[in-house]
């Protein structure tokens, strides 16, 4: 006989303590891609979510969706449920499903079904009241920037593959993610391993998580 809760994919019923903010940012935000402006908004907010890098979502109306295609592309988040992607598409340019939507998240989350999440960096710049910032913004208190893997190990960032990637960056993962992806040296050895698995080769990694440089 099966568990009761063994074929329960919601993620908060078996960990309701789980912490994702999703924040208001206080600026008008702009985001370009392909010598466009995707999306723009007062309304723009950023999530904080433990073990990844923050991520900016934008209202569905502030999207230019003229320049979306939506691809048959998903993914599943155990605590805010199914994900749809769209590629987008200008005159110059091309990222395959750069842009996401849970548009019909778990009850728990279900004030994002209205918000479309943007990989910061498969986009060309982005824009916090008219100035372009070069990394979505940490705020005191909340899971930050601190935790990402670019900030904590740069010599472990200087490794990250140039083109195998698929235009993820390093400040998009934090250090415990588990996330496979392409390394190369100096020597141009090419080899794919998990972010947390290179992390523990010059660390020690605390049981909560976070990683401590060796000195």
């Amino acid at each position: 006989m099966n568990h009761p809760h063994s074929l329960d994919t919601n993620g908060w019923h078996r960990n309701p303590a789980y912490v994702i903010d999703f924040d208001i940012l206080p600026a008008l935000v702009r985001v370009e891609f392909g010598g466009e402006t995707v999306a723009e908004s007062s309304q723009a907010r950023v999530m904080y979510e433990l073990g990844h890098a923050p991520v900016y979502y934008f209202p569905r109306p502030d999207v230019k969706m003229t320049i979306l295609e939506p691809t048959d592309h998903h993914t599943y988040c155990p605590y805010k449920g199914h994900a749809s992607y769209w590629t987008l598409r200008t005159q110059i340019g091309r990222a395959e499903n750069a842009v996401w939507s849970y548009e019909k998240p778990h009850e728990e989350m279900a004030g994002i079904a209205d918000y479309m999440g943007f990989y910061w960096g498969r986009m060309d710049a982005w824009f916090e009241g008219g100035v372009m910032v070069p990394g979505p913004r940490d705020i005191p208190g909340r899971i930050g920037t601190g935790s990402q893997l670019k900030e904590l190990f740069p010599q472990l960032a200087m490794q990250w593959h140039p083109t195998r990637n698929t235009g993820v960056k390093p400040y998009e993962f934090a250090a415990n993610s588990n996330e496979l992806v392409w390394w190369k040296d100096d020597s141009g050895c090419e080899w794919q391993a998990r972010i947390r698995d290179r992390v523990l080769e010059v660390t020690t990694l605390r049981t909560d998580g976070d990683a401590t440089p060796y000195d």
